[in-house]
């Protein structure tokens, strides 16, 4: 079988590194329900197993809503109680048992069928309130249907030196894979910008994405070659193949190892300008891995990952993230921590917080800094807030609120602030009056009002994935345009020079967290745009340092004064690639 399977496909780069192993297929895409005729004789086993499903449902909800009772304020409980009442609700279970006994059709089908109609009387009614019910419905719904499919959604258990391959995975499934030891991964669809690309290069898993069919045609246990420098997969290859590869993945860990030498030397530029360079994490196992490959401290902590690596009714108490952020410090020792607030929605969606929320543009919808102010998960936003100022005295920190997009929403977010501390001051519990508040400039209503809001925080971080996202109109997991995502177009220069100028001029201090940061082709535009503190994956630091440390202030100066009046990523690119040669820097051969 496997002879006449020798595929050889190319997509999008996403992770650097060779990864050989075996197929470890996952499926996140929708459900496809069953639709069959069963004889007389199976209507009864239907009806159990439909049953056996609705009481599976209401235990996995009873643990939701025991979980939610303990660990958050009000009364949001209830929603899982309605739920409950859902699953025993006569116009569903009474509705789905006569299909499956008159009928004659399986319980997933009969199931489906019951709760369009129910979806459909509900769309029917002209109060907004009763019409947005159906949302309710369908999630009960779903999780009936998963368990009847034994399809419950869990976290990937990949076993050891395996090649996912998926249509797509959550943030919340990569995050899991370098737990795994996986070898590799490849997906159908992504951009280099994607989460799940982001987290791959955060582990050092060699990772190939957009290949639009990979997961139709591989199979589990097929042996698979991952190229994650060139983009290429091969599946079933040639025995010489595989030792080819096999002898490439020794030379770059060998490369690898050659650049950590630079570790401990100084970020500075060949003519002395300081640069700090610091890592985006998403663990705290991530951390000693940072400092060993030269990070000065921690730039961009992503909390989200606290609330996704456990199951749906495990979100993490005040006292628990307490102590995950203490651990943070303590690891640091000194070094500064930036910890950004809870960035769910889009792709970073909880079952807890998501499942009651479809929608069409997800990115543009209810994620973030806009979730987290909402009534229903205002409670838990302050309840990690409470968790950072608490673990303010254990070391420097520095809370970071997402995707502000201008002055109100960042007031609000601070009134949140404000009654967290109001509230441990009151109960006399210590925490760092001093500690610093800044934002995340990402859209670029907030690039443009930068002036506007530097007054009113003590730092910025330009979150450059999402920012050339909104600002290029191009959906960064989409691999179709993916072509459209450049960093190096001139509207995102024009962008984070406005918000570097706006830094300076109100005295407080701007970084950037996004790829753009690791990305070595474009270092040297940043340091000429005039930052100075750059904040990345771990593993790209030393090459970073390697670029600082060949460039000078006066090249550099005359470099941006060249790239800011032009107007096309060619031409930007043609005139980086231009300096790189004069100042004789071995990236040039990545232009």
């Amino acid at each position: 079988m496997e002879a006449n399977r020798k595929l050889r496909k190319r997509g999008t780069p996403a992770s650097s590194g060779i990864g050989i192993g075996r197929a470890y297929l996952v499926d996140r895409r929708r459900l496809k329900i069953p639709k069959r005729h069963i004889s007389e004789d199976q209507i009864e086993d239907e009806m159990v197993r439909l049953h056996a499903a609705l009481e599976s449902s209401d235990r996995q909800l009873d643990r939701i809503k025991q979980k939610l009772q303990k660990r958050t304020e009000g009364d949001h409980h209830n929603i899982i109680a309605a739920y409950q009442l859902i699953l025993h609700d006569e116009h569903l279970v009474d509705e789905a048992m006569r299909l499956i006994r008159e009928d004659r059709i399986n319980a997933e089908w009969a199931l489906h069928q019951t709760v369009e109609h129910i979806q459909g009387v509900f769309d029917a009614i002209e109060d907004d309130y009763f019409r947005e019910r159906r949302s309710d419905v369908g999630f009960v719904g779903e999780r009936v249907l998963r368990n009847l499919l034994g399809r419950e959604l869990g976290p990937v258990k990949p076993p050891p030196d395996a090649i996912v391959v998926a249509h797509d995975l959550s943030p919340a499934d990569t995050a899991q894979l370098h737990r795994a030891a996986v070898a590799g991964l490849v997906t159908d669809v992504g951009g280099k910008t994607s989460h799940t690309a982001i987290i791959a290069r955060a582990h050092e898993i060699p990772a190939v994405i957009g290949l639009e069919d990979i997961s139709t045609v591989v199979e589990t246990g097929d042996l698979i070659i991952v190229d994650g420098s060139m983009g290429e997969v091969f599946i079933n290859p040639e025995a010489r193949t595989v030792a080819e590869y096999r002898e490439l993945a020794h030379k770059e860990a060998a490369f690898g190892a050659a650049l950590l030498s630079n570790r401990d030397l100084p970020a500075d530029t060949a003519d002395g300008t300081p640069i700090e360079l610091l890592a985006n994490v998403d663990h705290t196992d991530e951390i000693q891995g940072a400092l060993n490959h030269g990070a000065m401290g921690v730039g961009l902590f992503r909390t989200e990952f606290l609330f996704m690596a456990g199951g749906e009714d495990d979100i993490p108490d005040e006292d628990e993230q307490y102590e995950v952020f203490r651990s943070v410090l303590e690891m640091l020792d000194g070094k500064t921590a930036t910890i950004r607030t809870f960035d769910l929605g889009a792709d970073k969606m909880t079952q807890f917080i998501g499942a009651r929320h479809h929608e069409v543009n997800p990115a543009l919808g209810l994620r973030s800094i806009r979730l987290c102010l909402t009534e229903g998960v205002r409670p838990l936003f302050k309840s990690q807030i409470r968790a950072l100022l608490r673990a303010s005295v254990h070391g420097p920190v520095r809370i970071m609120f997402p995707m502000i997009s201008g002055v109100d929403e960042l007031r609000l977010a601070r009134a949140v602030l404000d009654e967290a501390t109001e509230e441990l001051r009151a109960d006399s519990v210590p925490y760092d009056p001093h500690i610093k508040i800044g934002i995340m400039v990402e859209v670029p209503s907030a690039a443009m009002v930068a002036d506007l809001l530097a007054p009113e925080v003590d730092f910025f971080s330009i979150g450059t994935n999402d920012l050339i996202q909104y600002a290029l109109a191009v959906d960064r997991v989409n691999e179709h345009v993916s072509y459209l995502y450049q960093p190096l177009h001139p509207c995102m220069l024009r962008l984070i020079r406005n918000v570097v100028e706006a830094a300076r001029a109100h005295d407080i201090s701007v970084s950037i967290c996004g790829e753009m940061a690791g990305d070595p082709v474009v270092v040297p535009v940043l340091l000429a745009l005039g930052l100075r503190e750059l904040s990345m994956n771990a593993v790209a630091i030393p090459e970073v340092k390697n670029i600082i440390r060949s460039c000078r202030q006066g090249d550099l100066e005359a470099l941006i004064d060249g790239v800011t009046s032009l107007g096309t990523v060619s031409e930007v690119r043609a005139a980086v690639r231009d300096y790189f040669l004069s100042a004789n820097i071995e990236a040039a051969k990545l232009l």
